[in-house]
């Protein structure tokens, strides 16, 4: 193990490709996909060759629902079977709403087996198939729930770990365990394309632009940092919308990310308690509370987390202006520490056709990140050529706080007559106050003496609304609707800034009135869209159209700065598919979206995160258009084996990115531009193999090509082909006991300024649940070879940087999960779902 560490580790420790260590890595790395390949294809053609594919002209359907509470049981397996020698025939699973479809190779007698983990067995009678009987359609059959307590069924069952949709990915929460005691952003990573930076932004197919929601709302935070705050434990299943429809938002070049919360469904009270310690002393708690009656639902929810990262940082930079040429080299541990603090108490009105639902959210958050490093500069005159040096210790800091209360109010409503007409409303309003963000830098000379520094603060309150009204109306085919509705989103923030700078001279900090600056910022989007969408026969479609008007103002202390926008764009969808058989779809998509600019892109003012880095914001930044196509293909065959593949293209108009440039002496200043267009295209490849009753596979893979045309670089533009490879091994080592084995490769990737290089990391993690199945323990080890890394260079017209950070590993992280009364999650009752297109939910 040692040796391979070491190996593996010598091999990734180089940063620029054209090293002969990074090209044989890469031809090491791609001979081990080909490898892989090649040796999970027999398995593959293995279980395919015990798939049916024969035609026939006979046909059963049906429905699978549950007998406690009559809603549909998704997953259940199914196997036809001959009753004359009880041969199987053809099988299958049932899909969201329960309905299944078999395909009998001749006339005569059959029978059907069901069975799904929690459920009791189930053997329908014999029915028969004839000339004059060829496609018959059974009652709905009823499915028994075991005595077997649910928390032992999440150990020996296990649901698709991701399921394919049309226009998302849906991602079962508790099926990796790599993610116990993680966040949001830990699942995510299970799905191609998606890479975290050494600051925790997440990008998805080389974009960090999307949205997040939490139950079909918008989260109170910008993308990455709601994700990081939600504790794993809290979630159901997460989806990811890559080409979502014109009813959703149209912000957000790369998507939304829709993260459905626990909900219980079990009568009276229950509930759970997760508890989390790692090795470098994050820790959290978080728990869940119900109370179920016939006609009304109760829940308290509850999270207390800190969470911390800790890495090496070693970061090299040259910066040439015209009377000086700086070389500076800094060393050090960087750390980042998120907490929060919050209670959710939400509660659900079941009258007749009609469900009211309120919720109210309150709670602290607390992200902060800095760090102690130590400098070794080199100055060089362009007059004289002559070298001094400069020896320095720093600590720097950036610490964003603020406090939060939120209300929820929503209404769906089911009109008589007609199945599916419907109409709901939901309004929320968010308020933050005692907002600040504040900036520190400090640096000593080796004698201990200040000689520079600043102390920054940004006071800030914000608030954020939003109202949506939709309808449904079906057409009378049962199979078609139309919809439409209004959304309005409104976000204000009001605040000032100031500064204070270190003066040698006075030896003392003095406050930069010249830099003071107080700021209005408001945003107000008015949405309109309408749909329709049919299925005929194996063909289904939507097409949508969404109109937002768009209203932006900036007003602060400097003239130039101050603008208003008015803006109205059009955003057309494009959704089909075709249905081959009862085991294979295809898909294509077309969307249209947009990318509004943060505030904090737009603030025009100087803050420093370290001794040597600046950032200042842009006024006049543009938003980013994108449009994409995706076309799919997804087969099912025998034991709920999956594969999927997804070609993709998507070209984006005005990237925004950070660029830095020499801003004086050893500074650089970071600011914000609309640096050209890029463009995607490339593919992923997921599969979902049960080798035997012990061991599931899942991996994925993407390869795409990625390219810059940038405006800000003298040579050729940026593009790189990138690749990632998940390779994760899922063993049944006992009845209550549980492995993962998790091995990841993510490849290089350009930017408008350089590029960041590749790593490989390997994560194990073990589950066991302890006598009478309420309470469950998991250990997971990430990073267990120490090899994840993050390079990356950047350059540009007087500046170069190579900037290394190395996360401590392997990092430990223990959770215990209590669950009583048998806490049990909400299953949505549906009738017979023709909505294919289903995007986040109201």
């Amino acid at each position: 193990m040692r040796i391979f560490q070491a190996v593996v580790s010598n091999l990734l420790s180089f940063s620029h490709p054209t090293d002969l260590q990074q090209w044989f890595l890469n031809r090491f790395l791609s001979t081990l996909f080909v490898i892989l390949i090649l040796l999970f294809l027999p398995a593959v053609s293995h279980i395919f060759a015990q798939s049916n594919g024969t035609s026939s002209n006979y046909q059963v359907r049906g429905r699978i629902i549950s007998k406690t509470d009559n809603t549909p049981v998704e997953f259940a397996s199914l196997v036809l079977y001959n009753a004359n020698d009880s041969t199987p025939v053809d099988y299958t699973a049932t899909d969201i709403s329960g309905n299944f479809s078999l395909t009998p190779k001749d006339k005569g007698g059959y029978f059907i087996a069901v069975s799904f983990i929690g459920y009791e067995p189930l053997k329908t009678h014999r029915f028969e198939i004839s000339t004059e009987k060829r496609k018959i359609v059974l009652p709905d059959l009823l499915l028994e729930e075991s005595g077997q307590l649910l928390s032992e069924v999440v150990v020996t069952g296990r649901k698709r770990q991701v399921v394919y949709k049309l226009d998302k990915q849906v991602i079962e929460a508790a099926e990796f365990l790599s993610a116990a005691g993680g966040t949001a952003a830990d699942i995510l990573l299970q799905i191609p394309s998606i890479r975290v930076d050494a600051e925790g932004e997440i990008t998805f197919r080389g974009s960090s632009g999307f949205k997040v929601y939490i139950d079909g709302k918008p989260g109170s935070l910008n993308g990455a940092a709601t994700l990081e705050q939600i504790s794993a434990g809290q979630i159901d299943n997460i989806e990811v919308l890559t080409t979502p429809s014109a009813r959703n938002d149209a912000d957000g070049a790369v998507g939304i990310i829709n993260i459905n919360t626990k909900k219980s469904d079990m009568q009276g009270w229950s509930g759970m308690v997760n508890l989390m310690g790692s090795s470098v002393w994050s820790r959290n708690i978080d728990f869940l509370v119900a109370l179920r009656k016939k006609d009304f639902r109760w829940q308290l929810s509850g999270e207390a987390s800190r969470r911390f990262v800790l890495s090496d940082y070693d970061q090299r930079k040259r910066i040439i202006t015209p009377e000086l040429l700086t070389t500076d080299h800094s060393t050090g541990l960087r750390k980042r520490h998120t907490a929060w603090y919050y209670l959710t108490s939400s509660f659900d009105w079941f009258k007749e056709n009609t469900t009211w639902s309120a919720g109210i959210t309150g709670g602290y958050r607390d992200r902060w990140r800095g760090g102690e490093l130590h400098y070794e500069d080199i100055y060089e005159p362009a007059t004289t050529g002559e070298k001094t040096y400069g020896s320095f210790d720093g600590k720097d800091f950036v610490n964003l706080y603020e406090y939060h209360l939120r209300g929820d109010l929503g209404v769906e409503h089911y009109f008589s007559g007609r199945e599916g007409h419907k109409l709901t409303a939901s309004l929320y309003g968010l308020y933050e106050g005692g907002a600040m963000e504040n900036f520190q830098t400090d640096l000593w000379d080796m004698r201990g003496k200040q000689v520079n520094g600043h102390r920054a603060w940004e006071y800030e309150y914000r608030f954020t609304g939003q109202v949506n009204a939709d309808y449904v109306y079906p057409f009378d085919n049962e199979t078609g609707k139309f919809e439409s509705g209004y959304q309005l989103f409104s976000y204000t923030e009001d605040g000032d800034y100031a500064i204070d700078m270190f003066d040698q001279e006075q030896d003392a900090f003095i406050r930069r009135d010249d830099l003071y600056n107080k700021y209005l910022f408001r945003r107000d989007i008015h949405a309109l869209y309408a749909l329709v969408s049919d299925v005929r026969e194996r063909f289904a479609y939507r097409l949508g159209l969404r109109g937002e008007y768009t209203y932006r103002k900036l007003g602060n202390n400097f003239e130039w700065a101050r603008h208003s926008r008015h803006r109205f764009d059009l955003f057309p969808s494009v959704h089909v598919s075709y249905t081959l058989n009862d085991h294979s779809q295809i898909r294509a998509a077309y969307t249209r979206r947009i990318t509004q600019p943060e505030l904090f892109y737009m603030e025009p003012y100087v803050v420093y995160v370290d001794y040597n880095t600046a950032q200042m914001g842009n006024p006049f930044i543009k938003p980013e258009y994108t449009n994409s196509v995706e076309g799919g293909y997804h087969y099912n065959f025998k034991n709920g084996n999956t594969i999927s593949a997804t070609l993709f293209h998507r070209a984006r108009k005005d990237k925004i990115e950070r660029l830095r440039v020499p801003y004086h002496s050893s500074v650089t200043l970071d600011s914000m531009a609309n640096v050209g267009n890029d463009y995607s295209s490339g593919m992923e490849l997921a599969a979902n193999l049960q080798f035997n009753k012990y061991w599931n596979l899942d991996a994925n893979t993407s390869y795409y090509f990625y390219r810059i045309k940038n405006q800000f670089k003298i040579d050729d533009d940026e593009e790189s082909w990138n690749w990632q490879l998940a390779l994760n091994n899922n063993f049944d080592v006992a009845k209550n006991s549980r492995v993962r084995l998790e091995a990841y490769y993510v490849g290089p990737m350009v930017s408008t300024q350089g590029r960041v290089d590749g790593f490989f990391y390997l994560n194990i993690a073990a589950r066991q649940q302890f006598p009478k199945q309420k309470l469950t323990a998991s250990l997971v080890v990430r990073d267990i070879l120490s090899t994840a890394k993050y390079i990356n260079t950047r350059s540009g017209i007087g500046m170069e940087t190579l900037t290394k950070i190395y996360p401590r590993s392997p990092l430990f992280t223990m959770t215990l999960t209590y669950t009583f009364n048998n806490f049990k999650q909400q299953r949505k009752a549906e009738g017979p779902n023709h909505d294919l297109f289903e995007g986040t939910n109201r």
